[in-house]
Formats: structure tokens, sequence, C-alpha cells
């Protein structure tokens, strides 16, 4: 079968060859009509065109593509998997109009596969809610080379980039929205032992008003005897389990909470 390049394509859409080259490379620097992007995008579609990684790699020194390692414990909370979503979304779509592609891998605790986004060379890797000890083990994989950044968790070494809300920041907006501090918080319970200590610590509160979700008894036990209490609730989804929660217990249907203001994407006011 013979293998199709821009040449075909060009051909096929009746444009320059350099036009075809700047559409598949998303060059933004180039004046394109939707119509010509359209036309040309159905010519590649209509020749089976399939862009050659490899060779790209090679002639310019990037994979354009970046990594993200989702790792799984057992035990975690339903929506663990979800947490993420939005977020990987809309970072996908901010990489895509850089000329980058993601690839999410879920890492096994049992059956850990580092190795998947070596071998396709990846630019650079997010990894996402890991604990201290598991990202470490991942950042031995990658070599200097390969920024490791990491989300919702904390290290302190310089080698490596993290991403962290400004947790003061927002307990001060709460504050502001409730007209007083937070008579509590409730957190998701992260697997990095040190990014939920850094959360607890930019609270202010004492250590019985702060509790990490493990599940609805024990958050049902917390809420109970805090009837009108004002408070504030991390991660949308503890969001949730805290309403149910609280309409659940006869002794804290009273109790209040803001928590649009530390969601990771766009949330409602």
């Amino acid at each position: 079968m013979k293998k199709i390049t821009m040449k075909d394509i060009a051909k096929e859409a009746k444009v320059s060859t350099a036009t075809v080259s700047y559409i598949l490379n998303s060059v933004e620097s180039q004046s394109i009509s939707e119509d010509t992007k359209e036309k040309v995008m159905k010519a590649a579609q209509k020749l089976n065109y399939i862009r050659n990684l490899n060779a790209r790699t090679l002639k310019s020194g990037k994979s354009e593509l970046i990594g993200i390692l989702l790792p799984q414990t057992a035990g975690e909370s339903y929506w663990t998997p979800y947490r993420y979503t939005k977020a990987i979304f809309h970072l996908g779509k901010y990489l895509n109009r850089h000329g980058y592609h993601l690839i999410v891998v879920h890492i096994d605790p049992d059956s850990p596969k580092l190795d998947i986004l070596l071998e396709r060379e990846v630019d650079g890797v997010f990894v996402l809610n890991a604990a201290a000890k598991t990202f470490y083990q991942i950042s031995k994989r990658y070599g200097l080379g390969i920024p490791l950044i990491g989300i919702d968790t904390y290290n302190e070494d310089t080698l490596f980039h993290k991403l962290i809300p400004d947790f003061t920041a927002a307990i001060a907006k709460v504050a502001e929205l409730l007209g007083r501090r937070p008579d509590f918080v409730v957190i998701d319970d992260y697997r990095d032992k040190k990014y939920v200590d850094t959360i607890k610590a930019a609270t202010g509160l004492d250590q019985r008003d702060i509790h990490a979700y493990a599940d609805e008894r024990r958050l049902r036990k917390f809420l109970a005897g805090r009837s009108g209490q004002a408070g504030c609730v991390i991660n949308e989804f503890c969001a949730i389990r805290f309403w149910l929660s609280r309409s659940a217990a006869a002794s804290s249907p009273s109790v209040r909470a803001v928590f649009p203001s530390c969601c990771r994407h766009r949330c409602p006011r």
C-alpha cells in the first residue's frame, strides 16, 4: 500500500503542501481560513493519512506528547477516578492549542508499568495525587531532560515542579463569604500526607475541627453536634457527600458550608 504524504493531501484538497503542513502541525502563526482547514482535514481523512510521529521527533527533537500518570491505591474513594476529569480536559485543550497531545496512564499499584511513557519519549509528565514515596519512585524512571510536575503532591525538592492551590487565600475567601472564620473544614484524604498537612496548616483551625473524608459514617460523626456552625468543604466531590450527610444527620441539619472556592476548574460562584 502506498504511503500517503502531505503532497497527496495537498493535491486532493487543491492547496499547497506548505498549507497542509501548517494545518496538520497546528502552526498558529499562519492565517488560514476555517474552510481551508476543513478541506485539508477531510482530504487527510479520506486518504487515511497517518502522521509519522517518530520521524517528526527525530527532526524537531520533540515528540509533542505529554504524559499524565494517575497512581491508584486500594480502598480509595469511589470518586477518585473522576476527580481530575475536568482538569485533564482543560489541560488537553490548552496543550492541543500549543501542538501537544496527552497520554493518560493509570498506574496499577500491584503491577506498575512506568516504562509506557518512556517508550513514547514524552516531552513532560504530570503526576496527579501521588504519595511522596510513589512520586519519587516515578521520578527515578525519567531523565533530567523530562520535566516532572506534581499536582496535589507536595515535595520540597527543587528538582521537581509542583502545582498547589493557594489554600491560605482560599480560606480567607471563605471567611469573607461567611462573614467570619469557618468553624470547621472538610477536605479529601489525599494520598500525600504532607499535602494534607499543608492544607490543614493553611486553615489555622484546631485538628478537631478538620476532617479528612474517609467514609460516610465518619463524616456524619464529625458533623454531629455542629448545628449552627459554618465551614468550608474543599473538593467538589466531598461537597456532595457533605450535603448528603448533612441531610441525613438529624443532629446537624442547620450546618452550612462554602465550597466552590477551592475547585480545580471553572466552578459557579
